[in-house]
């Protein structure tokens, strides 16, 4: 092989190396990208979950003066939970939560007050103020 032809086949070469190098770097920094987006969007995620915030529920009657969220609150925070634990061993969303939080759930069935209070370990009446 002459020195015309390998200098020739050592271009291609460093040719081929830049355009892989290049496709290594757009992937490695997409990969970064949505390693951001994931890490924004779980931190908007437990910032509306673990935020306190006064509800606009309507659940302060017969209550004793506290909402329904906030006595969610108070056996969460006694036993050291997240509301995100408290979702994931409950078996509801994180939104479903987070609407019961903000008082968009006006409403929470039966059944979804009975898993809160079995995570919780508390009576199903203290929802209602009675216990």
């Amino acid at each position: 092989m002459d020195t015309a032809t390998m200098i020739l086949v050592l271009a291609v070469i460093a040719i081929n190396g830049y355009w892989v190098l290049d496709a290594i770097l757009r992937i490695k920094k997409s990969l970064e990208n949505q390693a951001k987006k994931l890490g924004r969007d779980q931190a908007i995620k437990d910032y509306f979950l673990d935020t306190p915030r006064k509800s606009q529920s309507p659940y302060k009657e017969g209550t004793g003066g506290l909402i329904m969220w906030e006595i969610i609150e108070v056996h969460l925070m006694e036993q050291n939970m997240k509301p995100i634990e408290l979702a994931e061993k409950a078996g509801i969303s994180t939104g479903t939560l987070s609407d019961l939080k903000s008082g968009r759930l006006k409403y929470p069935s039966f059944n979804l007050l009975e898993k809160i209070a079995d995570v919780l370990n508390i009576d199903m009446n203290e929802f209602r103020g009675l216990s």
